[in-house]
Protein backbone atom coordinates (compact mmCIF):
# COMPACT_ATOMS: atom_id res chain seq x y z
CA UNK A 1 0.00 0.00 0.00
CA UNK A 2 1.46 3.55 -0.79
CA UNK A 3 1.93 6.04 2.11
CA UNK A 4 -0.22 8.62 3.46
CA UNK A 5 0.42 11.74 1.77
CA UNK A 6 0.62 14.82 5.23
CA UNK A 7 0.60 18.19 5.74
CA UNK A 8 1.01 19.84 9.04
CA UNK A 9 0.43 23.79 9.21
CA UNK A 10 0.29 26.28 12.11
CA UNK A 11 -0.51 30.15 11.88
CA UNK A 12 3.11 30.63 11.72
CA UNK A 13 3.12 28.22 8.50
CA UNK A 14 4.10 24.84 7.21
CA UNK A 15 5.33 22.75 9.72
CA UNK A 16 5.82 19.51 7.76
CA UNK A 17 4.46 18.28 4.25
CA UNK A 18 5.88 14.73 3.47
CA UNK A 19 4.62 11.09 3.54
CA UNK A 20 3.90 8.28 6.33
CA UNK A 21 2.48 5.23 6.26
CA UNK A 22 0.61 5.82 9.80
CA UNK A 23 -0.41 9.32 11.25
CA UNK A 24 -1.68 9.17 15.12
CA UNK A 25 -3.48 12.36 15.80
CA UNK A 26 -4.73 13.38 19.10
CA UNK A 27 -8.37 13.89 18.57
CA UNK A 28 -11.24 14.93 21.04
CA UNK A 29 -12.56 11.64 20.99
CA UNK A 30 -9.13 9.35 21.33
CA UNK A 31 -6.15 9.09 19.47
CA UNK A 32 -7.06 8.57 15.79
CA UNK A 33 -4.83 6.68 13.69
CA UNK A 34 -5.12 7.16 9.94
CA UNK A 35 -3.45 5.12 7.17
CA UNK A 36 -3.95 5.69 3.09
CA UNK A 37 -7.72 5.10 2.22
CA UNK A 38 -8.87 6.31 5.86
CA UNK A 39 -12.76 7.12 5.52
CA UNK A 40 -13.51 10.54 5.02
CA UNK A 41 -13.25 12.59 8.09
CA UNK A 42 -12.98 16.13 10.06
CA UNK A 43 -12.09 15.87 13.50
CA UNK A 44 -10.86 18.42 16.35
CA UNK A 45 -8.06 17.66 17.99
CA UNK A 46 -6.94 18.08 21.81
CA UNK A 47 -3.44 19.15 23.18
CA UNK A 48 -0.91 16.22 22.76
CA UNK A 49 0.90 14.79 19.72
CA UNK A 50 0.67 14.05 16.45
CA UNK A 51 2.93 10.68 15.95
CA UNK A 52 4.20 9.87 11.93
CA UNK A 53 5.28 6.29 11.38
CA UNK A 54 7.21 5.17 8.73
CA UNK A 55 6.90 1.40 7.46
CA UNK A 56 8.71 -0.58 9.93
CA UNK A 57 6.54 1.09 12.47
CA UNK A 58 9.10 3.50 13.91
CA UNK A 59 8.12 6.60 14.83
CA UNK A 60 10.16 9.12 12.77
CA UNK A 61 8.33 12.65 13.91
CA UNK A 62 6.45 13.71 16.89
CA UNK A 63 4.94 16.83 16.36
CA UNK A 64 3.29 18.73 19.73
CA UNK A 65 -0.07 20.11 19.16
CA UNK A 66 -2.51 22.64 21.96
CA UNK A 67 -5.55 22.07 19.27
CA UNK A 68 -6.50 22.31 16.09
CA UNK A 69 -8.47 20.36 13.08
CA UNK A 70 -7.30 17.25 10.81
CA UNK A 71 -9.13 16.66 7.51
CA UNK A 72 -8.86 13.71 5.61
CA UNK A 73 -8.95 14.52 1.88
CA UNK A 74 -9.70 12.02 -0.34
CA UNK A 75 -8.48 8.53 0.07
CA UNK A 76 -4.64 9.35 0.28
CA UNK A 77 -4.29 12.98 1.90
CA UNK A 78 -4.23 14.20 5.75
CA UNK A 79 -4.22 17.82 6.07
CA UNK A 80 -3.94 18.86 9.88
CA UNK A 81 -4.29 22.96 11.20
CA UNK A 82 -2.88 23.03 14.64
CA UNK A 83 -2.74 26.11 16.88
Amino acid sequence: MSDLKIEIISIEGSIFKGSCNIAVVPSTSGDLGIMRGHEAIISNLREGDIQLYDNSQNIFKTIAVKGGFAEMQGEEKLLVLID
